[in-house]
């Protein structure tokens, strides 16, 4: 008897001691963990950054513009975003904080579409504080939002362990170079050096598009047409951006899906649910300059530069904001290389 009393304390102990590394591994993972800091340093200056912000950039790693270039806009963009995150950090800002953005800034190329996007949520740990896990239960019946949410309250260092390693390298990284919430494209590579950019070119298509299965129909489109309404609500316009892309990329990219049909579906789409935006065009922007690329679908310094000056350029000849879109089966919308 007095055995089993023995065991049973054991037991106890070793759970409580496994609870408590638990908590301790979870807790040191979201304070140092690179893009939760790079994260927490956004979300510091965006309260400090003015009500009445002009131009705002959210989604994905994609949107490389500089805040800086524009004058009055800040960068709120997070790596691996996709449209339900955007949302529900759109829907805080607007609903509760005075921040009023008078434009955005979104990306919407393909892949954002892409009918595996919206059930690739990451870092759990940090977008708990912005997202409804179970809102998204209950709309789309997938119960798989519920271990999102237990992974980010609880075990957000698991299946992350790459990003450990990351923030060991990038420990003493100095976020002062973060400015209006902007990170610096990454520089320490360029693409133009690559000895097999036609591989890593493949790479990259197939992980962002072969969920399309060749059929060029557009996946779930919920929460952007969520974003789209409170642009609506709150008399945002919106500016919706293709960034450059490398020319071996768009080349496997144009194998796997209909990359003008992709296109104009999600301009048609947001026609018939927003009537104040315009899209700019810069996919081959960089059309035979590798050099301008950290990897086969980023943008490095010198390239966001120049995209970001160009945006600003297109921006102030275009200051009425006319609506920019063709209808079904015309060429594609505003092209500003063209236009300027």
């Amino acid at each position: 008897m007095n055995r089993h009393k023995l065991f049973l304390k054991k037991l106890v102990v070793f759970i409580i001691l496994v609870i408590a590394a638990n908590a301790l591994l979870n807790v040191v993972y979201d304070h140092w963990m690179y893009y939760f800091r790079l994260s927490r340093n956004q979300d510091e200056q965006f309260k400090s950054c003015s009500d009445s912000v002009k131009y705002l950039m959210l989604g994905n790693s994609h949107n490389r513009v500089n805040p800086e270039i524009l004058g009055n806009a800040f960068s709120y963009i997070m790596p691996k975003e996709v449209y339900a995150q955007t949302y529900y950090k759109l829907k805080y800002i607007l609903e509760k904080t005075n921040k009023r953005p008078r434009n955005i800034l979104l990306s919407i190329d393909p892949v954002n579409f892409s009918p595996r996007a919206e059930n690739e949520l990451s870092f759990d740990g940090y977008w708990r504080k912005y997202l409804d896990y179970f809102e998204l239960v209950r709309e789309s019946n997938d119960p798989g939002y519920l271990v999102n949410w237990f992974e980010g309250n609880f075990f957000s260092y698991v299946g992350n362990y790459r990003y450990v390693l990351m923030s060991v390298q990038f420990f003493n990284v100095d976020l002062q170079t973060v400015k209006n919430g902007y990170v610096p494209a990454r520089n320490y590579r360029n693409f133009a050096k690559e000895p097999d950019r036609n591989a890593l070119g493949f790479e990259i298509a197939t992980v962002y598009l072969s969920s399309y299965n060749k059929k060029a129909v557009l996946g779930e489109t919920k929460y952007y047409l969520k974003i789209l309404a409170l642009c609506r609500q709150y008399k945002i316009h919106l500016i919706l951006l293709r960034m450059p892309m490398t020319d071996e990329y768009l080349k496997y990219a144009g194998k796997m899906v209909d990359l003008g049909k992709l296109d104009r579906d999600i301009v048609d789409l947001t026609g018939k649910h927003c009537d104040d935006f315009q899209v700019f065009d810069y996919r081959d922007e960089f059309h035979g300059k590798p050099e301008f690329f950290f990897n086969a679908d980023h943008i490095n310094p010198a390239g966001a530069t120049i995209i970001s000056m160009k945006i600003k350029n297109a921006l102030e000849n275009n200051s009425n904001f006319a609506l920019s879109y063709p209808p079904a089966g015309d060429s594609l919308q505003v092209n500003t290389r063209h236009e300027q």
